[in-house]
């Protein structure tokens, strides 16, 4: 799955985007925590209670999806990640 990083993450990381070689299907959250692995500094983006995601100050998008914690992602899967948008 390819990992594409926005500003301000592309900066954070040192990088545009990472590959995650998945073995099959997984949820948001776990691919959330494969992210933390290969880029430490997107550890501070994740709030977590145990080993429980309970919010993320990232949005991940699919295509023109925003994406849940449950939603599942596959190997095919190029995945953004955003800063959260407000509007007024």
């Amino acid at each position: 799955m390819k990992v594409r990083f926005f500003k301000p993450f592309d900066e954070l990381s040192g990088k545009d985007e990472i590959d995650l070689d998945l073995k099959g299907p997984v949820k948001v959250k776990e691919a959330l925590g494969m992210i933390e692995k290969e880029v430490p500094s997107f550890r501070r983006f994740l709030r977590k209670e145990k080993d429980e995601v309970l919010n993320f100050f990232v949005v991940l998008v699919r295509g023109d999806e925003i994406l849940k914690l449950n939603d599942t992602l596959q190997d095919k899967d190029i995945v953004k990640v955003l800063p959260p948008i407000s509007g007024g």
